[in-house]
């Protein structure tokens, strides 16, 4: 299974941020190890210096005889004290009293004076092993050689400093994931909230909490819902005051049509201006399917289907039900029946027999109408939405229509915050589904 990066911002910089936290928790350990290794070989050289000092004290004090046995007791496997007349160590300057070797094993010399710092030494060699060789005269004009082989520091941090890293991080990423769920918990209640919007003045205001950006971000949804809702508002008001104004003139021209003497051309102007007059009637209807809202109430969306498939059930177009769930929730029932109901119509003047079931999707209900009509063409599922749009050449009212129809019915349906949705069936004909939002608090069985 194929593991992306998570769609979610809090998830994302909750990532981001843990990612960086472990790089830098990791830089840290590795720091610490660092300088835990160069701690621990300063540690072991100024031991040796030491005790070569006190060697160095002692000599004169010790039978010339005994001295070598002194020398091989104070000893051990990692460091060897011999006494010479000449330093093993080279001269690196002009009035060194002590000289000072130190080696990586396997690298390059380096010399220096034993009271002088080693960090570059170690850093040098990092936490290999090394090799000291010393060398400091005596009072006698002799020199103590010092061999000693320099331990290396263990490989692994202590277990408590490892367990407080990870527990730092976890209580890190603890805090981190709340405070985070708290900063983008506005976003996603504006998120619910706009995609509840309608094209309703009434419709409620989106509350302005959260950081600063996303209240500008509520103010600028306002706007842009206001600029909306006068645009649609605009557009119905021209397309009612054209499909009203344009009633005078064809009820006069009907009148004028009276008086034609030849029938046969009365006829034709009369079928002219009846559809003139039919099309007038629908943008009319188109237009009211936008300006009337209406408010909300408690409504059966399955039943109200139901009561329609039995007022459309006929000889010629046959409607039977499925299954329908029962369920209460807050609908503009009069606009969402006008739309559930250019649906059916529509399929009827197409597909012939329809079928209608339903059911409960979660938090929305959905209806679907199979017909068994020829179908569409693929890409014409989205174009038959569109105004005005016919896919049959014919202008005859039982056949054609004037292409709004669906286009009322869809608007309808997204104004109520639902959808209606195309698609050819495998068995032939088409299905339209339409979609309505459930909400949290209705009752459904």
């Amino acid at each position: 299974m194929k593991v992306g990066w998570p769609k979610d911002l809090s998830a994302q910089i909750g990532l981001t941020t843990l990612a960086a936290l472990i790089f830098t928790q990791i830089l840290f350990l590795a720091l610490f190890g660092a300088e835990r290794g160069l701690s621990h070989v300063e540690e072991q050289r100024a031991d040796i210096v030491r005790q070569g000092e006190r060697l160095v004290g002692l000599l004169p004090k010790i039978p010339e005889p005994a001295r070598m046995d002194v020398l091989s007791a104070a000893g051990s496997d990692r460091v060897i004290f011999r006494l010479g007349d000449t330093p093993i160590v080279p001269a690196v300057t002009s009035d060194g009293d002590a000289r000072v070797e130190l080696a990586a094993r396997g690298g390059s010399s380096f010399d220096h004076r034993d009271n002088g710092p080693l960090t570059a030494f170690a850093r040098r060699i990092g936490l290999t092993p090394a090799t000291l060789r010393l060398s400091l005269p005596t009072s006698e004009g002799q020199w103590l050689n010092i061999e000693a082989s320099l331990e290396r520091p263990g490989a692994f941090l202590p277990p408590r400093l490892l367990l407080g890293a990870i527990l730092s991080a976890l209580a890190v990423w603890i805090v981190m994931r709340f405070l985070l769920s708290r900063i983008t918990l506005p976003l996603r209640q504006l998120a619910d909230t706009a995609d509840a919007l309608d094209l309703d003045r009434n419709a409620p205001k989106l509350n302005e909490t959260g950081p600063s950006e996303v209240k500008v971000l509520t103010k600028a949804l306002h706007r842009l819902h206001a600029r909306l809702v006068n645009a649609v508002r605009e557009r119905t008001r021209i397309l009612a005051a054209l499909g009203h104004d344009l009633r005078s003139p064809i009820t006069a021209l009907r009148l004028q049509a009276e008086f034609v003497d030849e029938d046969q051309l009365r006829e034709r102007i009369t079928r002219i201006l009846d559809e003139m007059q039919e099309m007038t009637e629908t943008t009319l209807a188109y237009a009211r399917g936008l300006s009337e809202a209406g408010d909300k109430r408690p409504s059966d969306p399955f039943a109200l289907v139901a009561r329609l498939a039995d007022e459309l059930n006929t000889t010629a177009a046959p409607v039977t039900l499925g299954s329908m769930p029962v369920v209460t929730t807050p609908l503009r029932e009069l606009t969402v029946r006008r739309a559930i109901r250019n649906l059916i119509e529509n399929a009827q003047r197409y597909g012939g027999k329809l079928h209608i079931s339903g059911e409960l999707d979660g938090s929305a209900a959905r209806i679907h109408i199979d017909d068994d009509g020829p179908g569409i063409s693929q890409e014409d599922l989205q174009r038959v939405f569109s105004p005005f749009e016919r896919l049959e050449a014919s202008r005859s009212r039982d056949t054609g229509g004037h292409g709004l129809g669906l286009t009322i019915a869809r608007d309808i349906l997204r104004a109520q915050g639902g959808d209606v949705e195309l698609t050819n069936r495998a068995e032939g004909g088409l299905r339209a589904t339409v979609t309505l939002p459930v909400s949290s608090g209705s009752d459904a069985h």
